[in-house]
């Protein structure tokens, strides 16, 4: 199975090199692509220096986490990938975990992606985001199993962070990229749930393992604007996210609009006393007011199936 990787970078200079060892390593061959968002560290020149037989694409700006992403998707495609790893730039892989998360998808016709048990800040542990976030919701049976020392060699699970997962090249043409609506946050979470509407079926692999730093390039203080912005911005991405759920009709995102970008921030307020938070809200539910006609585009777009976002054509 030919592998393709896919990290993107935007400042990842502190991690970049542990994360493409940990791909030149491994058991399994696997091609690297780096897709730099315009950092301004050395990260392009760390990749250039020491790993020259990774694949770098700079992409000129800060497309953010899932616009990056397809680019990547898009080289790898048209270079014949039959799998794409998405790898974060703050994670890495054990030697033998490409090779276990390919071996089972060959051994797997019916399952289309697979996810390692995601750990942090060591393979000690799980990733305690992921953990609270996808594994109790949709991997319970893991998590009891694992307490009670009788854990199985793969579960069924409805999703996962895409800090790590490992795709047939053939789900991107059926389902698509990321959806560039996204700048960061949701874009994972919107994948899955169109994963879910056209029948893919994803598993947890917990014999194969990765290290998720959850690390972050270091930035100045934000003032209350900056503040809000950043808080905006995540709260917009979670309105896209439920606006955008398969088969949604134009009164229901209208109903979930006011439910959840106007009247529960506006219970908060009057619960908690947080202006910012009220505000970031009304931001961000302004600004889905103004995309709501491309919203309900793509909506439609990605319920049909087509390698929609990834641009595949071009050279």
């Amino acid at each position: 199975m030919s592998v393709f990787s896919i990290i993107v970078t935007y400042n990842g200079a502190t991690w970049i090199a542990r994360a493409l060892q940990s791909l030149r390593d491994s058991n399994h061959a696997c091609t690297a692509i780096v897709v730099d968002n315009a950092s301004s560290d050395d990260t392009c020149a760390i990749v250039r220096r020491d790993f020259p037989d990774a694949v770098l694409i700079e992409a000129g700006a800060n497309f953010g986490f899932g616009r990056g992403n397809n680019l990547g998707i898009a080289h790898a495609l048209r270079a014949g990938a039959d799998a794409v790893l998405l790898l974060n730039q703050d994670a890495y892989v054990t030697p033998e975990a490409v090779g276990q998360l390919a071996t089972f998808l060959q051994a797997q016709p019916d399952f289309d992606v697979v996810s390692p048990l995601h750990c942090s800040p060591d393979l000690s542990r799980v990733d305690p985001n992921t953990q609270s976030a996808y594994l109790q919701r949709h991997a319970p049976s893991y998590l009891s199993d694992a307490c009670l020392g009788r854990v199985q060699s793969y579960y069924p699970i409805r999703g996962i962070n895409a800090a790590a997962w490992l795709l047939r090249a053939d789900v991107f043409r059926r389902v698509g990229g990321f959806d560039p609506l996204f700048f960061m946050y949701g874009e994972d979470d919107d994948l899955i749930e169109r994963f879910a509407h056209h029948g893919l079926r994803t598993a947890l692999l917990p014999a194969a393992r990765i290290v998720h730093l959850r690390a972050k390039p270091p930035r100045p203080q934000q003032t209350w604007r900056q503040q809000l912005h950043a808080r905006s911005e995540r709260l917009r991405s979670a309105l896209l996210l439920e606006l955008k759920r398969p088969g949604g009709s134009l009164s229901g995102q209208v109903l979930r609009l006011l439910s959840t970008g106007i009247l529960h921030p506006l219970a908060d307020l009057l619960a908690n006393h947080d202006l910012q938070l009220f505000m970031a809200h009304l931001l961000a539910s302004l600004r889905v007011l103004g995309e709501f006609g491309v919203i309900r585009q793509h909506t439609r777009l990605c319920a049909r199936p087509g390698a929609h976002f990834l641009n595949l054509d071009a050279p």
